[in-house]
């Protein structure tokens, strides 16, 4: 297959991640999918923006090495991109910075501004290259780059580069940078109304060494994870050093987030998670996941076959602003000071002693309302409330451009 470049400054169309991952969720066949992008170009050429929607196809279908690799060979000659579905009324000109990498690697910014008075360009970099000196026309950018200890030299040449422009930016590179998992503990240190579990981030060799003796801060049990993993993927709960030296014997990784354990069991023995984002500092609930596990994630709480926990959650985000939120109304409004990001992500919970727990912050989660309404009616209602700040946060910006 071989990709026929639009140009430097001329975008080239693509479906785009959103569409393509709520094609997924629905169970679609993404091969018929696939092959229908591919028909569009009898010749064998298909434009770069159609190989790029091919490469997210991919990610979907867990052929990661191969949607990598394409990504490399597309970008080669092709780094701007737009959405097919955007307006030419659009009123709103968006430019998002993003890089190659898996769906983990950007804000996935289409499912917030799927809206008519908004067009999406997006800009790919490459880590190492020259930071473009002239941008895209635009009205507001947005840096889309998440933090991932590989995209931190990016992001770092980003934040350079940001002092010489003049446009409004939506989450600033330098603010992004502090969204590691270390990160975040450092920057919520001693925050009151904050529980930020100490995390130390070792080598295969250091933690085997320490595994008698952990780092100052962190005690048995601890949590264990490879570097830049998400969802759960080789995390383990180390209980004794011989558990991590046990661990360590399995793992393939050469280094490792130490995360001191916090048990956030409520009185009725499960376990409650919250999804929260912050736009401008405002908190939304976005899902409360509940679960008899320490290890939660929305899709293995059992969501889907309890109406028990459905009903939960929907009281949850009625209530949210004036019960949870307000009670940790001062926790939220310190992250948003420390941070410093316009639009954050949380997964958080309530500790033992009432403080706000934090998991893990970052810009890279999916935030989405492809729930199925049928069982989950409440959930819409509340996600436009969510896209619609975020909406409003990016017209307020278009708002203040120099003229």
């Amino acid at each position: 297959m071989q990709a026929r470049a639009a140009g430097i400054d001329n975008p080239s169309p693509m479906i785009g991640p959103a569409r393509l991952i709520r094609a997924a969720f629905e169970a679609s066949d993404m091969a018929a999918l696939a092959q229908e992008i591919l028909a569009r170009s009898p010749d064998g050429v298909i434009d770069a923006g159609a190989a790029m929607d091919l490469a997210t196809i991919l990610l979907l279908t867990h052929r990661t090495d191969e949607a990598l690799q394409l990504q490399t060979d597309i970008l080669q000659g092709q780094r701007l991109f737009s959405l097919r579905s955007n307006p030419d009324q659009a009123r709103v000109r968006v430019l998002i910075l993003v890089t190659a990498g898996d769906l983990m690697a950007n804000t996935p910014i289409d499912f917030l501004l799927n809206d008519d008075d908004f067009s999406l360009t997006y800009l790919f970099l490459c880590p190492g290259e020259d930071m473009p000196r002239d941008l895209p026309e635009h009205d507001v950018l947005i840096t889309g780059i998440a933090y991932s200890s590989g995209a931190e030299p990016l992001l770092e040449a980003v934040a350079a580069a940001a002092e010489g422009w003049s446009l409004p930016i939506v989450n600033h590179p330098r603010a992004v940078l502090k969204t590691s998992r270390h990160g975040i503990a450092d920057a919520l240190r001693g925050a009151e109304g904050i529980l930020a579990p100490a995390v130390a981030l070792l080598d295969r060799a250091d933690l085997s060494a320490s595994a008698s003796r952990l780092p100052e801060g962190l005690d048995y049990p601890v949590l264990v994870r490879p570097l830049d993993t998400h969802a759960g993927n080789d995390l383990q709960k180390v209980d004794r050093a011989e558990d991590l030296t046990h661990y360590l014997d399995h793992a393939t990784a050469e280094r490792f987030y130490v995360t001191q354990f916090c048990d956030y069991r409520g009185p009725d023995g499960l376990f409650r998670k919250l999804r929260v984002v912050l736009i401008d500092g405002v908190p939304f609930l976005c899902h409360l996941a509940i679960r008899d596990h320490w290890m939660i994630h929305y899709l293995n709480a059992g969501m889907l076959e309890d109406a028990e926990k459905r009903t939960a959650e929907a009281t949850a985000m009625a209530t949210f602003d004036a019960a949870f939120a307000q009670r940790h109304r001062a926790a939220f409004a310190e992250i948003h000071r420390r941070i410093g990001l316009d639009y954050l992500i949380l997964d958080c919970a309530e500790s033992s002693d009432g403080r706000l727990l934090i998991f893990e912050a970052d810009t890279g989660m999916v935030v989405h309302d492809m729930d199925p309404v049928d069982l989950f009616p409440y959930k819409l209602p509340q996600m436009r409330r969510v896209f619609s700040a975020f909406q409003q946060a990016v017209r307020g910006r278009a708002q203040t451009r120099p003229a």
